[in-house]
């Protein structure tokens, strides 16, 4: 999520094992595996915005992405250290758009931030214009966001209430919001070993963005996704590559080892969230090729009904500028 569209709480008991941590407001845990869980963004209201991951190496504890608010992360933190009972040593930034990196303050110094070369200099170049923008706008993105909720109908609701959720999480942590760099970098692939588990962070270059990590457990079968899975929810395609993103997808499809997926934005899925990613993006495509082919203006082709297999999707207002994407896209193959 990013500036482009700042424009428009239910409590969780967590039961992980036979070990509860407190509730919270932001997120829920799900275990995984042996060691492995998901933190799962609360859509009704919670600061969380993205979901994270919590790996127990054995020795160590390592956090896959840490939300946008520093407040939610602190939640984080604690429930890390309370499940594994280890401090959290290691904080992936999976990219470097400010729902996954924010919350990074709040785990420093203490832990490591790892990302690769690609995301850290992102981070850098991006964040402070991007706070500084939201500093300027965020009364009014908030006073938006509360009267969609109160005009929202019966089945809107939910989701607006999501939205609300979101530019609470920015105001509430813009006053003490620090930028957190990465202290280590890598390009291509890390392992990182602990006493019990190891795990694989995997480069994906040109996807969601111009480089976004993808973490592996090889033995458990489980991938940490970032944002180039979204599911049940229309994905940002502005900052990336299409065509390279589709590989992506298609490479962890194939990819018999694995079977469970944690998305950047959605609940955990299996391989039918992929299939579904795979299909929205190429969807897209189609319609796009055949707008430029046929000459319907930009204008028109964006204000086009999301179709049918999509309707239900959330973040229906990244649709227009999806297509927007897509089109320029395919008008500039066209051209060529």
């Amino acid at each position: 999520m990013v500036k482009t569209f700042l424009t428009s709480a239910f409590i969780i008991v967590f039961v992980v094992a036979f070990r509860t941590p407190q509730a919270s407001r932001n997120f829920s845990v799900k275990q995984l595996a042996t060691g492995v869980w998901a933190a799962v963004q609360n859509d009704k209201g919670g600061h969380a915005i993205s979901n994270a991951g919590i790996i127990d190496l054995g020795n160590k504890t390592l956090v896959f992405d840490a939300f946008i608010n520093p407040d939610a992360a602190i939640e984080l933190k604690q429930v890390a250290e309370q499940l594994t009972k280890h401090k959290v040593s290691f904080v992936v930034n999976s990219h470097f758009h400010d729902d996954h990196i924010r919350g990074t303050q709040a785990f420093v110094p203490g832990a490591l931030v790892i990302s690769t070369e690609w995301t850290k200099n992102a981070i850098q170049k991006t964040e402070p214009d991007e706070q500084a923008w939201a500093k300027k706008n965020i009364s009014a993105r908030l006073a938006i966001a509360r009267q969609q909720v109160q005009s929202a109908r019966p089945e809107e609701k939910e989701e607006a209430t999501m939205w609300l959720g979101y530019f609470e999480a920015i105001s509430q942590s813009l006053p003490k919001l620090k930028t957190v760099l990465p202290d280590v970098t890598f390009e291509d692939s890390m392992w990182i070993h602990g006493s019990k588990k190891s795990l694989l962070l995997l480069e994906c270059k040109n996807g969601h963005t111009g480089s976004d990590v993808v973490m592996i457990l090889p033995k458990e079968g489980i991938a940490f996704m970032g944002d180039l899975l979204f599911v049940q929810r229309h994905p940002w395609l502005s900052d990336g590559d299409v065509e390279g993103w589709k590989r992506h997808l298609e490479h962890f499809n194939a990819d018999t080892s694995l079977k469970q997926f944690i998305p950047g934005h959605g609940p955990v899925a299996g391989k039918d969230a992929l299939r579904d990613m795979i299909h929205y993006i190429g969807d897209l495509q189609q319609m796009a090729a055949q707008a430029v082919r046929s000459r319907e203006p930009d204008s028109i082709f964006i204000k086009r009904n999301v179709p049918p297999q999509y309707k239900d999707w959330w973040y229906s207002r990244f649709y227009p500028a999806n297509l927007d994407f897509v089109y320029a896209k395919a008008r500039g193959k066209n051209k060529n």
